[in-house]
């Protein structure tokens, strides 16, 4: 009983897709079986958080010149968050082993990819405003009062706000990470979908070939 709906299971996600009914069934997979994710992933997040929170305070807390710097170890962070997570889910059963994907059918389905993608940055950006807005006021508290030191005046924010400051850095990061995960169920079931439409094409291929060469060898019979 429990293989015939495991075998279910896969068949309902290994299947073609919209661009569309990958997003929304993308999206659909990860909130309906976050506490699943969440109970995998989150050593990961802790890791994430504590990256992110140091690429918080390199501009913030130690200067602003190093902004760049913080920017790489965020976007360096975000890539290992997500390949990492992608592993640790594959190997927890959580997400099913697909057929492997080429290059030639990731390009023939460039634009399917590329929406998909897109439209998932834009919900990341819209969530991650919101889960990053504490950290945000702190950074622009912080800034605001090294700004007066430049110019002369007296630090105005208290010792403890550092350590304030690095708690909210820690709190967003971890946010973040949950939010950056939401990506991985929609680009999943994009790759099953092409998987699944390169698999049909080539047994139409296969059964084109084979129909063609039986009717030459019945045109071309002595």
């Amino acid at each position: 009983m429990n293989q015939k709906m495991e075998k279910e299971d896969k068949d309902i996600l290994l299947k073609i897709r919209s661009s569309r009914a990958c997003i929304r069934d993308g999206y659909r997979m990860f909130t309906e079986n976050f506490r699943r994710i969440f109970r995998h992933t989150w050593p990961l997040a802790i890791g994430f958080a504590v990256l992110s929170a140091v690429a918080s305070a390199l501009p913030v807390l130690v200067s602003p010149t190093l902004t760049f710097a913080g920017l790489l170890v965020e976007t360096v962070a975000v890539i290992v968050l997500l390949w990492l997570a992608n592993k640790v889910l594959h190997k927890r059963g959580f997400l099913e082993k697909t057929p492997k994907v080429g290059l030639k059918p990731w390009l023939r389905h460039l634009g399917m990819v590329l929406l998909v993608v897109i439209v998932c940055l834009v919900i990341v950006s819209i969530l991650i405003m919101f889960t990053s807005l504490p950290a945000v006021i702190m950074m622009a508290a912080n800034w605001e009062s090294q700004m007066g030191v430049i110019n002369g005046d007296p630090v105005g924010m208290p010792d403890y706000v550092m350590w304030l400051s690095i708690g909210a850095f820690l709190i967003a990061g971890f946010l973040r990470a949950y939010v950056w995960l939401t990506v991985l169920c929609p680009l999943y079931l994009t790759k099953a979908s092409i998987a699944m439409q390169e698999k049909e094409r080539e047994e139409f291929n296969q059964k084109t070939n084979t129909k063609n060469n039986e009717e030459k060898a019945i045109v071309y019979r002595p």
